[in-house]
């Protein structure tokens, strides 16, 4: 009873009040958290022996925390509850590789036989892109559901070193690598912040949301979506994200509909009208737009003295 006591007090710190903050949501309804015992140090050492690398730190202390997290969260409708948000970690013995060594042959074709074709950094965060071959080591932490896989990827150091470097991707369905974050940590905040919304880890890319997944952010997550748009739009600030804590714009986040800045309307049509005047696309019309002007300005002092 105390270890079980001890692992849901340890839950609780990791869900850092999530699961409060749905209840609170307008529509979200059966808000369900998967309650797993740690993972046996044991099986942690027999991972890192089978596959030859060790888990980072920060993953380590989560599966010794609880093997695998899964909470899910649905909305109500007319016909009744549906299912809608899911945050989801593979327990410790789903934590497989993709790709490898595989026997070369030329008549069954591998994933790594893609890594010639495609380019050798991610065009949003300038970060070298996974392998499926020797040069990296990829284990899924989750399928999403179908729509793409979060990976969790060793690299070869590029100072020489034995120690790899180890980052969090998400591969889609076309087999495209996009950079999530530098640690397990920021990802699992990111995981967080998103409220495991369908299909978030597309904001974080050049492929952008679908509109249906866009409806969900404007409605329960429109402030992080404004965020990771913003964070699109300057991809150096991506790779970077904080790992002591997350930094929020009080001042967007507090924001209300009345405070917004109206654009100039009236402003843009009279510098769209101010160009147009001023395109001249020939000599000839050159010549006659100066006599019509001066017709005009020799008619005028006739019409004033009328």
């Amino acid at each position: 009873m105390e270890d079980l006591d001890k692992t849901k007090s340890l839950l609780d710190q990791l869900n850092v009040g999530i699961i409060t903050y749905l209840g609170k949501k307008n529509g979200v309804c059966k808000v369900d958290l998967d309650q797993r015992t740690p993972a046996d140090r044991h099986a942690v050492l027999m991972w890192e022996q089978r596959n030859t690398c060790f888990l980072p730190e920060d993953l380590k202390n989560f599966y010794l925390t609880t093997d695998g997290y899964k909470l899910t969260w649905c909305v109500k409708m007319d016909n009744g509850p549906i299912p809608l948000g899911k945050l989801h970690i593979n327990k410790l013995s789903q934590l497989t590789r993709i790709g490898g060594s595989i026997a070369p042959s030329h008549v069954n074709p591998t994933l790594a036989d893609l890594d010639g074709d495609s380019d050798t950094e991610d065009p949003v965060s300038g970060q070298e892109k996974p392998t499926f071959d020797n040069r990296c080591k990829v284990f899924e932490l989750d399928p999403c559901d179908g729509y793409g896989r979060v990976c969790l990827v060793y690299k070869e150091s590029r100072t020489g070193g034995n120690e790899p470097r180890v980052e969090i991707w998400f591969l889609d369905r076309a087999l495209r690598w996009h950079f999530l974050s530098d640690s397990f940590v920021a990802y699992y905040r990111l995981l967080l912040m998103h409220m495991g919304l369908p299909q978030w880890q597309y904001a974080l890319t050049d492929i952008g949301l679908s509109q249906q997944a866009q409806q969900w952010f404007n409605m329960y997550a429109p402030t992080r979506l404004e965020l990771d748009r913003e964070s699109m739009c300057d991809p150096h600030t991506l790779p970077s994200i904080p790992k002591s804590g997350s930094v929020l714009d009080i001042g967007k986040v507090f924001k209300g509909k009345t405070d917004k800045k109206k654009p100039a309307s009236s402003s843009q049509p009279n510098a769209a009208n101010a160009k147009k005047k001023t395109v001249i696309t020939s000599a000839k019309s050159q010549q006659v737009s100066g006599l019509r002007t001066s017709a005009s300005t020799s008619q005028l002092p006739n019409k004033i003295t009328k």
